[in-house]
């Protein structure tokens, strides 16, 4: 049976850190295969999947993505890194998942002006994800699953649902 794939959706830097944590504990005791993946965002459609698309991926950029793979290669576990062009962001985090496989989706919603638009989103997401077969889960979430302590512990939470997902 193949491993589940937990794809990370690249955000601010500490958010970021704490789901790639999180996801190579997972991945270090053999339970997931881990994917990064950086949204592009591109300026006009017609640029999608172009090089003119990448305008908007600098230097700054590939030197986070370098660093996270660094960490993740300080747990003993290899990262898959995907760069995805958009225009809508929300339908791309779907496709994106459809594109590589992904049996589960970290993801950061940042909280809006509005505090209901925000759970919108989280059941938008997780309701389009339900419809590939893939699970959502917000790193918000998850906090009271981590112990923060010099190295992680994760309890099973994540784990368990994947594992029903499978079943």
């Amino acid at each position: 049976m193949k491993k589940p794939r937990l794809m990370i959706i690249v955000g601010d830097r500490a958010w970021t850190l704490a789901a790639l944590h999180l996801a190579c504990a997972m991945s270090r005791r053999g339970e997931t295969e881990v994917l990064l993946l950086k949204m592009i965002p591109v300026r006009h459609p017609a640029l999608l999947g172009t090089e003119a698309g990448f305008l908007d991926f600098g230097a700054e950029d590939a030197a986070a993505l370098e660093e996270m793979v660094a960490t993740a290669e300080d747990y003993g576990v290899s990262v898959n890194v995907h760069l995805f062009q958009y225009t809508n962001y929300w339908p791309g985090i779907v496709d994106a998942a459809a594109q590589v496989q992904a049996t589960a989706v970290i993801a950061r919603i940042p909280p809006p002006t509005f505090s209901y638009w925000q759970k919108y989103r989280r059941w938008w997401l997780r309701r389009r994800l339900a419809r590939q077969q893939q699970l959502f889960f917000a790193l918000e979430d998850l906090q009271p699953s981590l112990i923060w302590t010099p190295s992680i512990t994760l309890q099973n939470d994540i784990s368990r649902i994947l594992e029903q997902h499978r079943a």
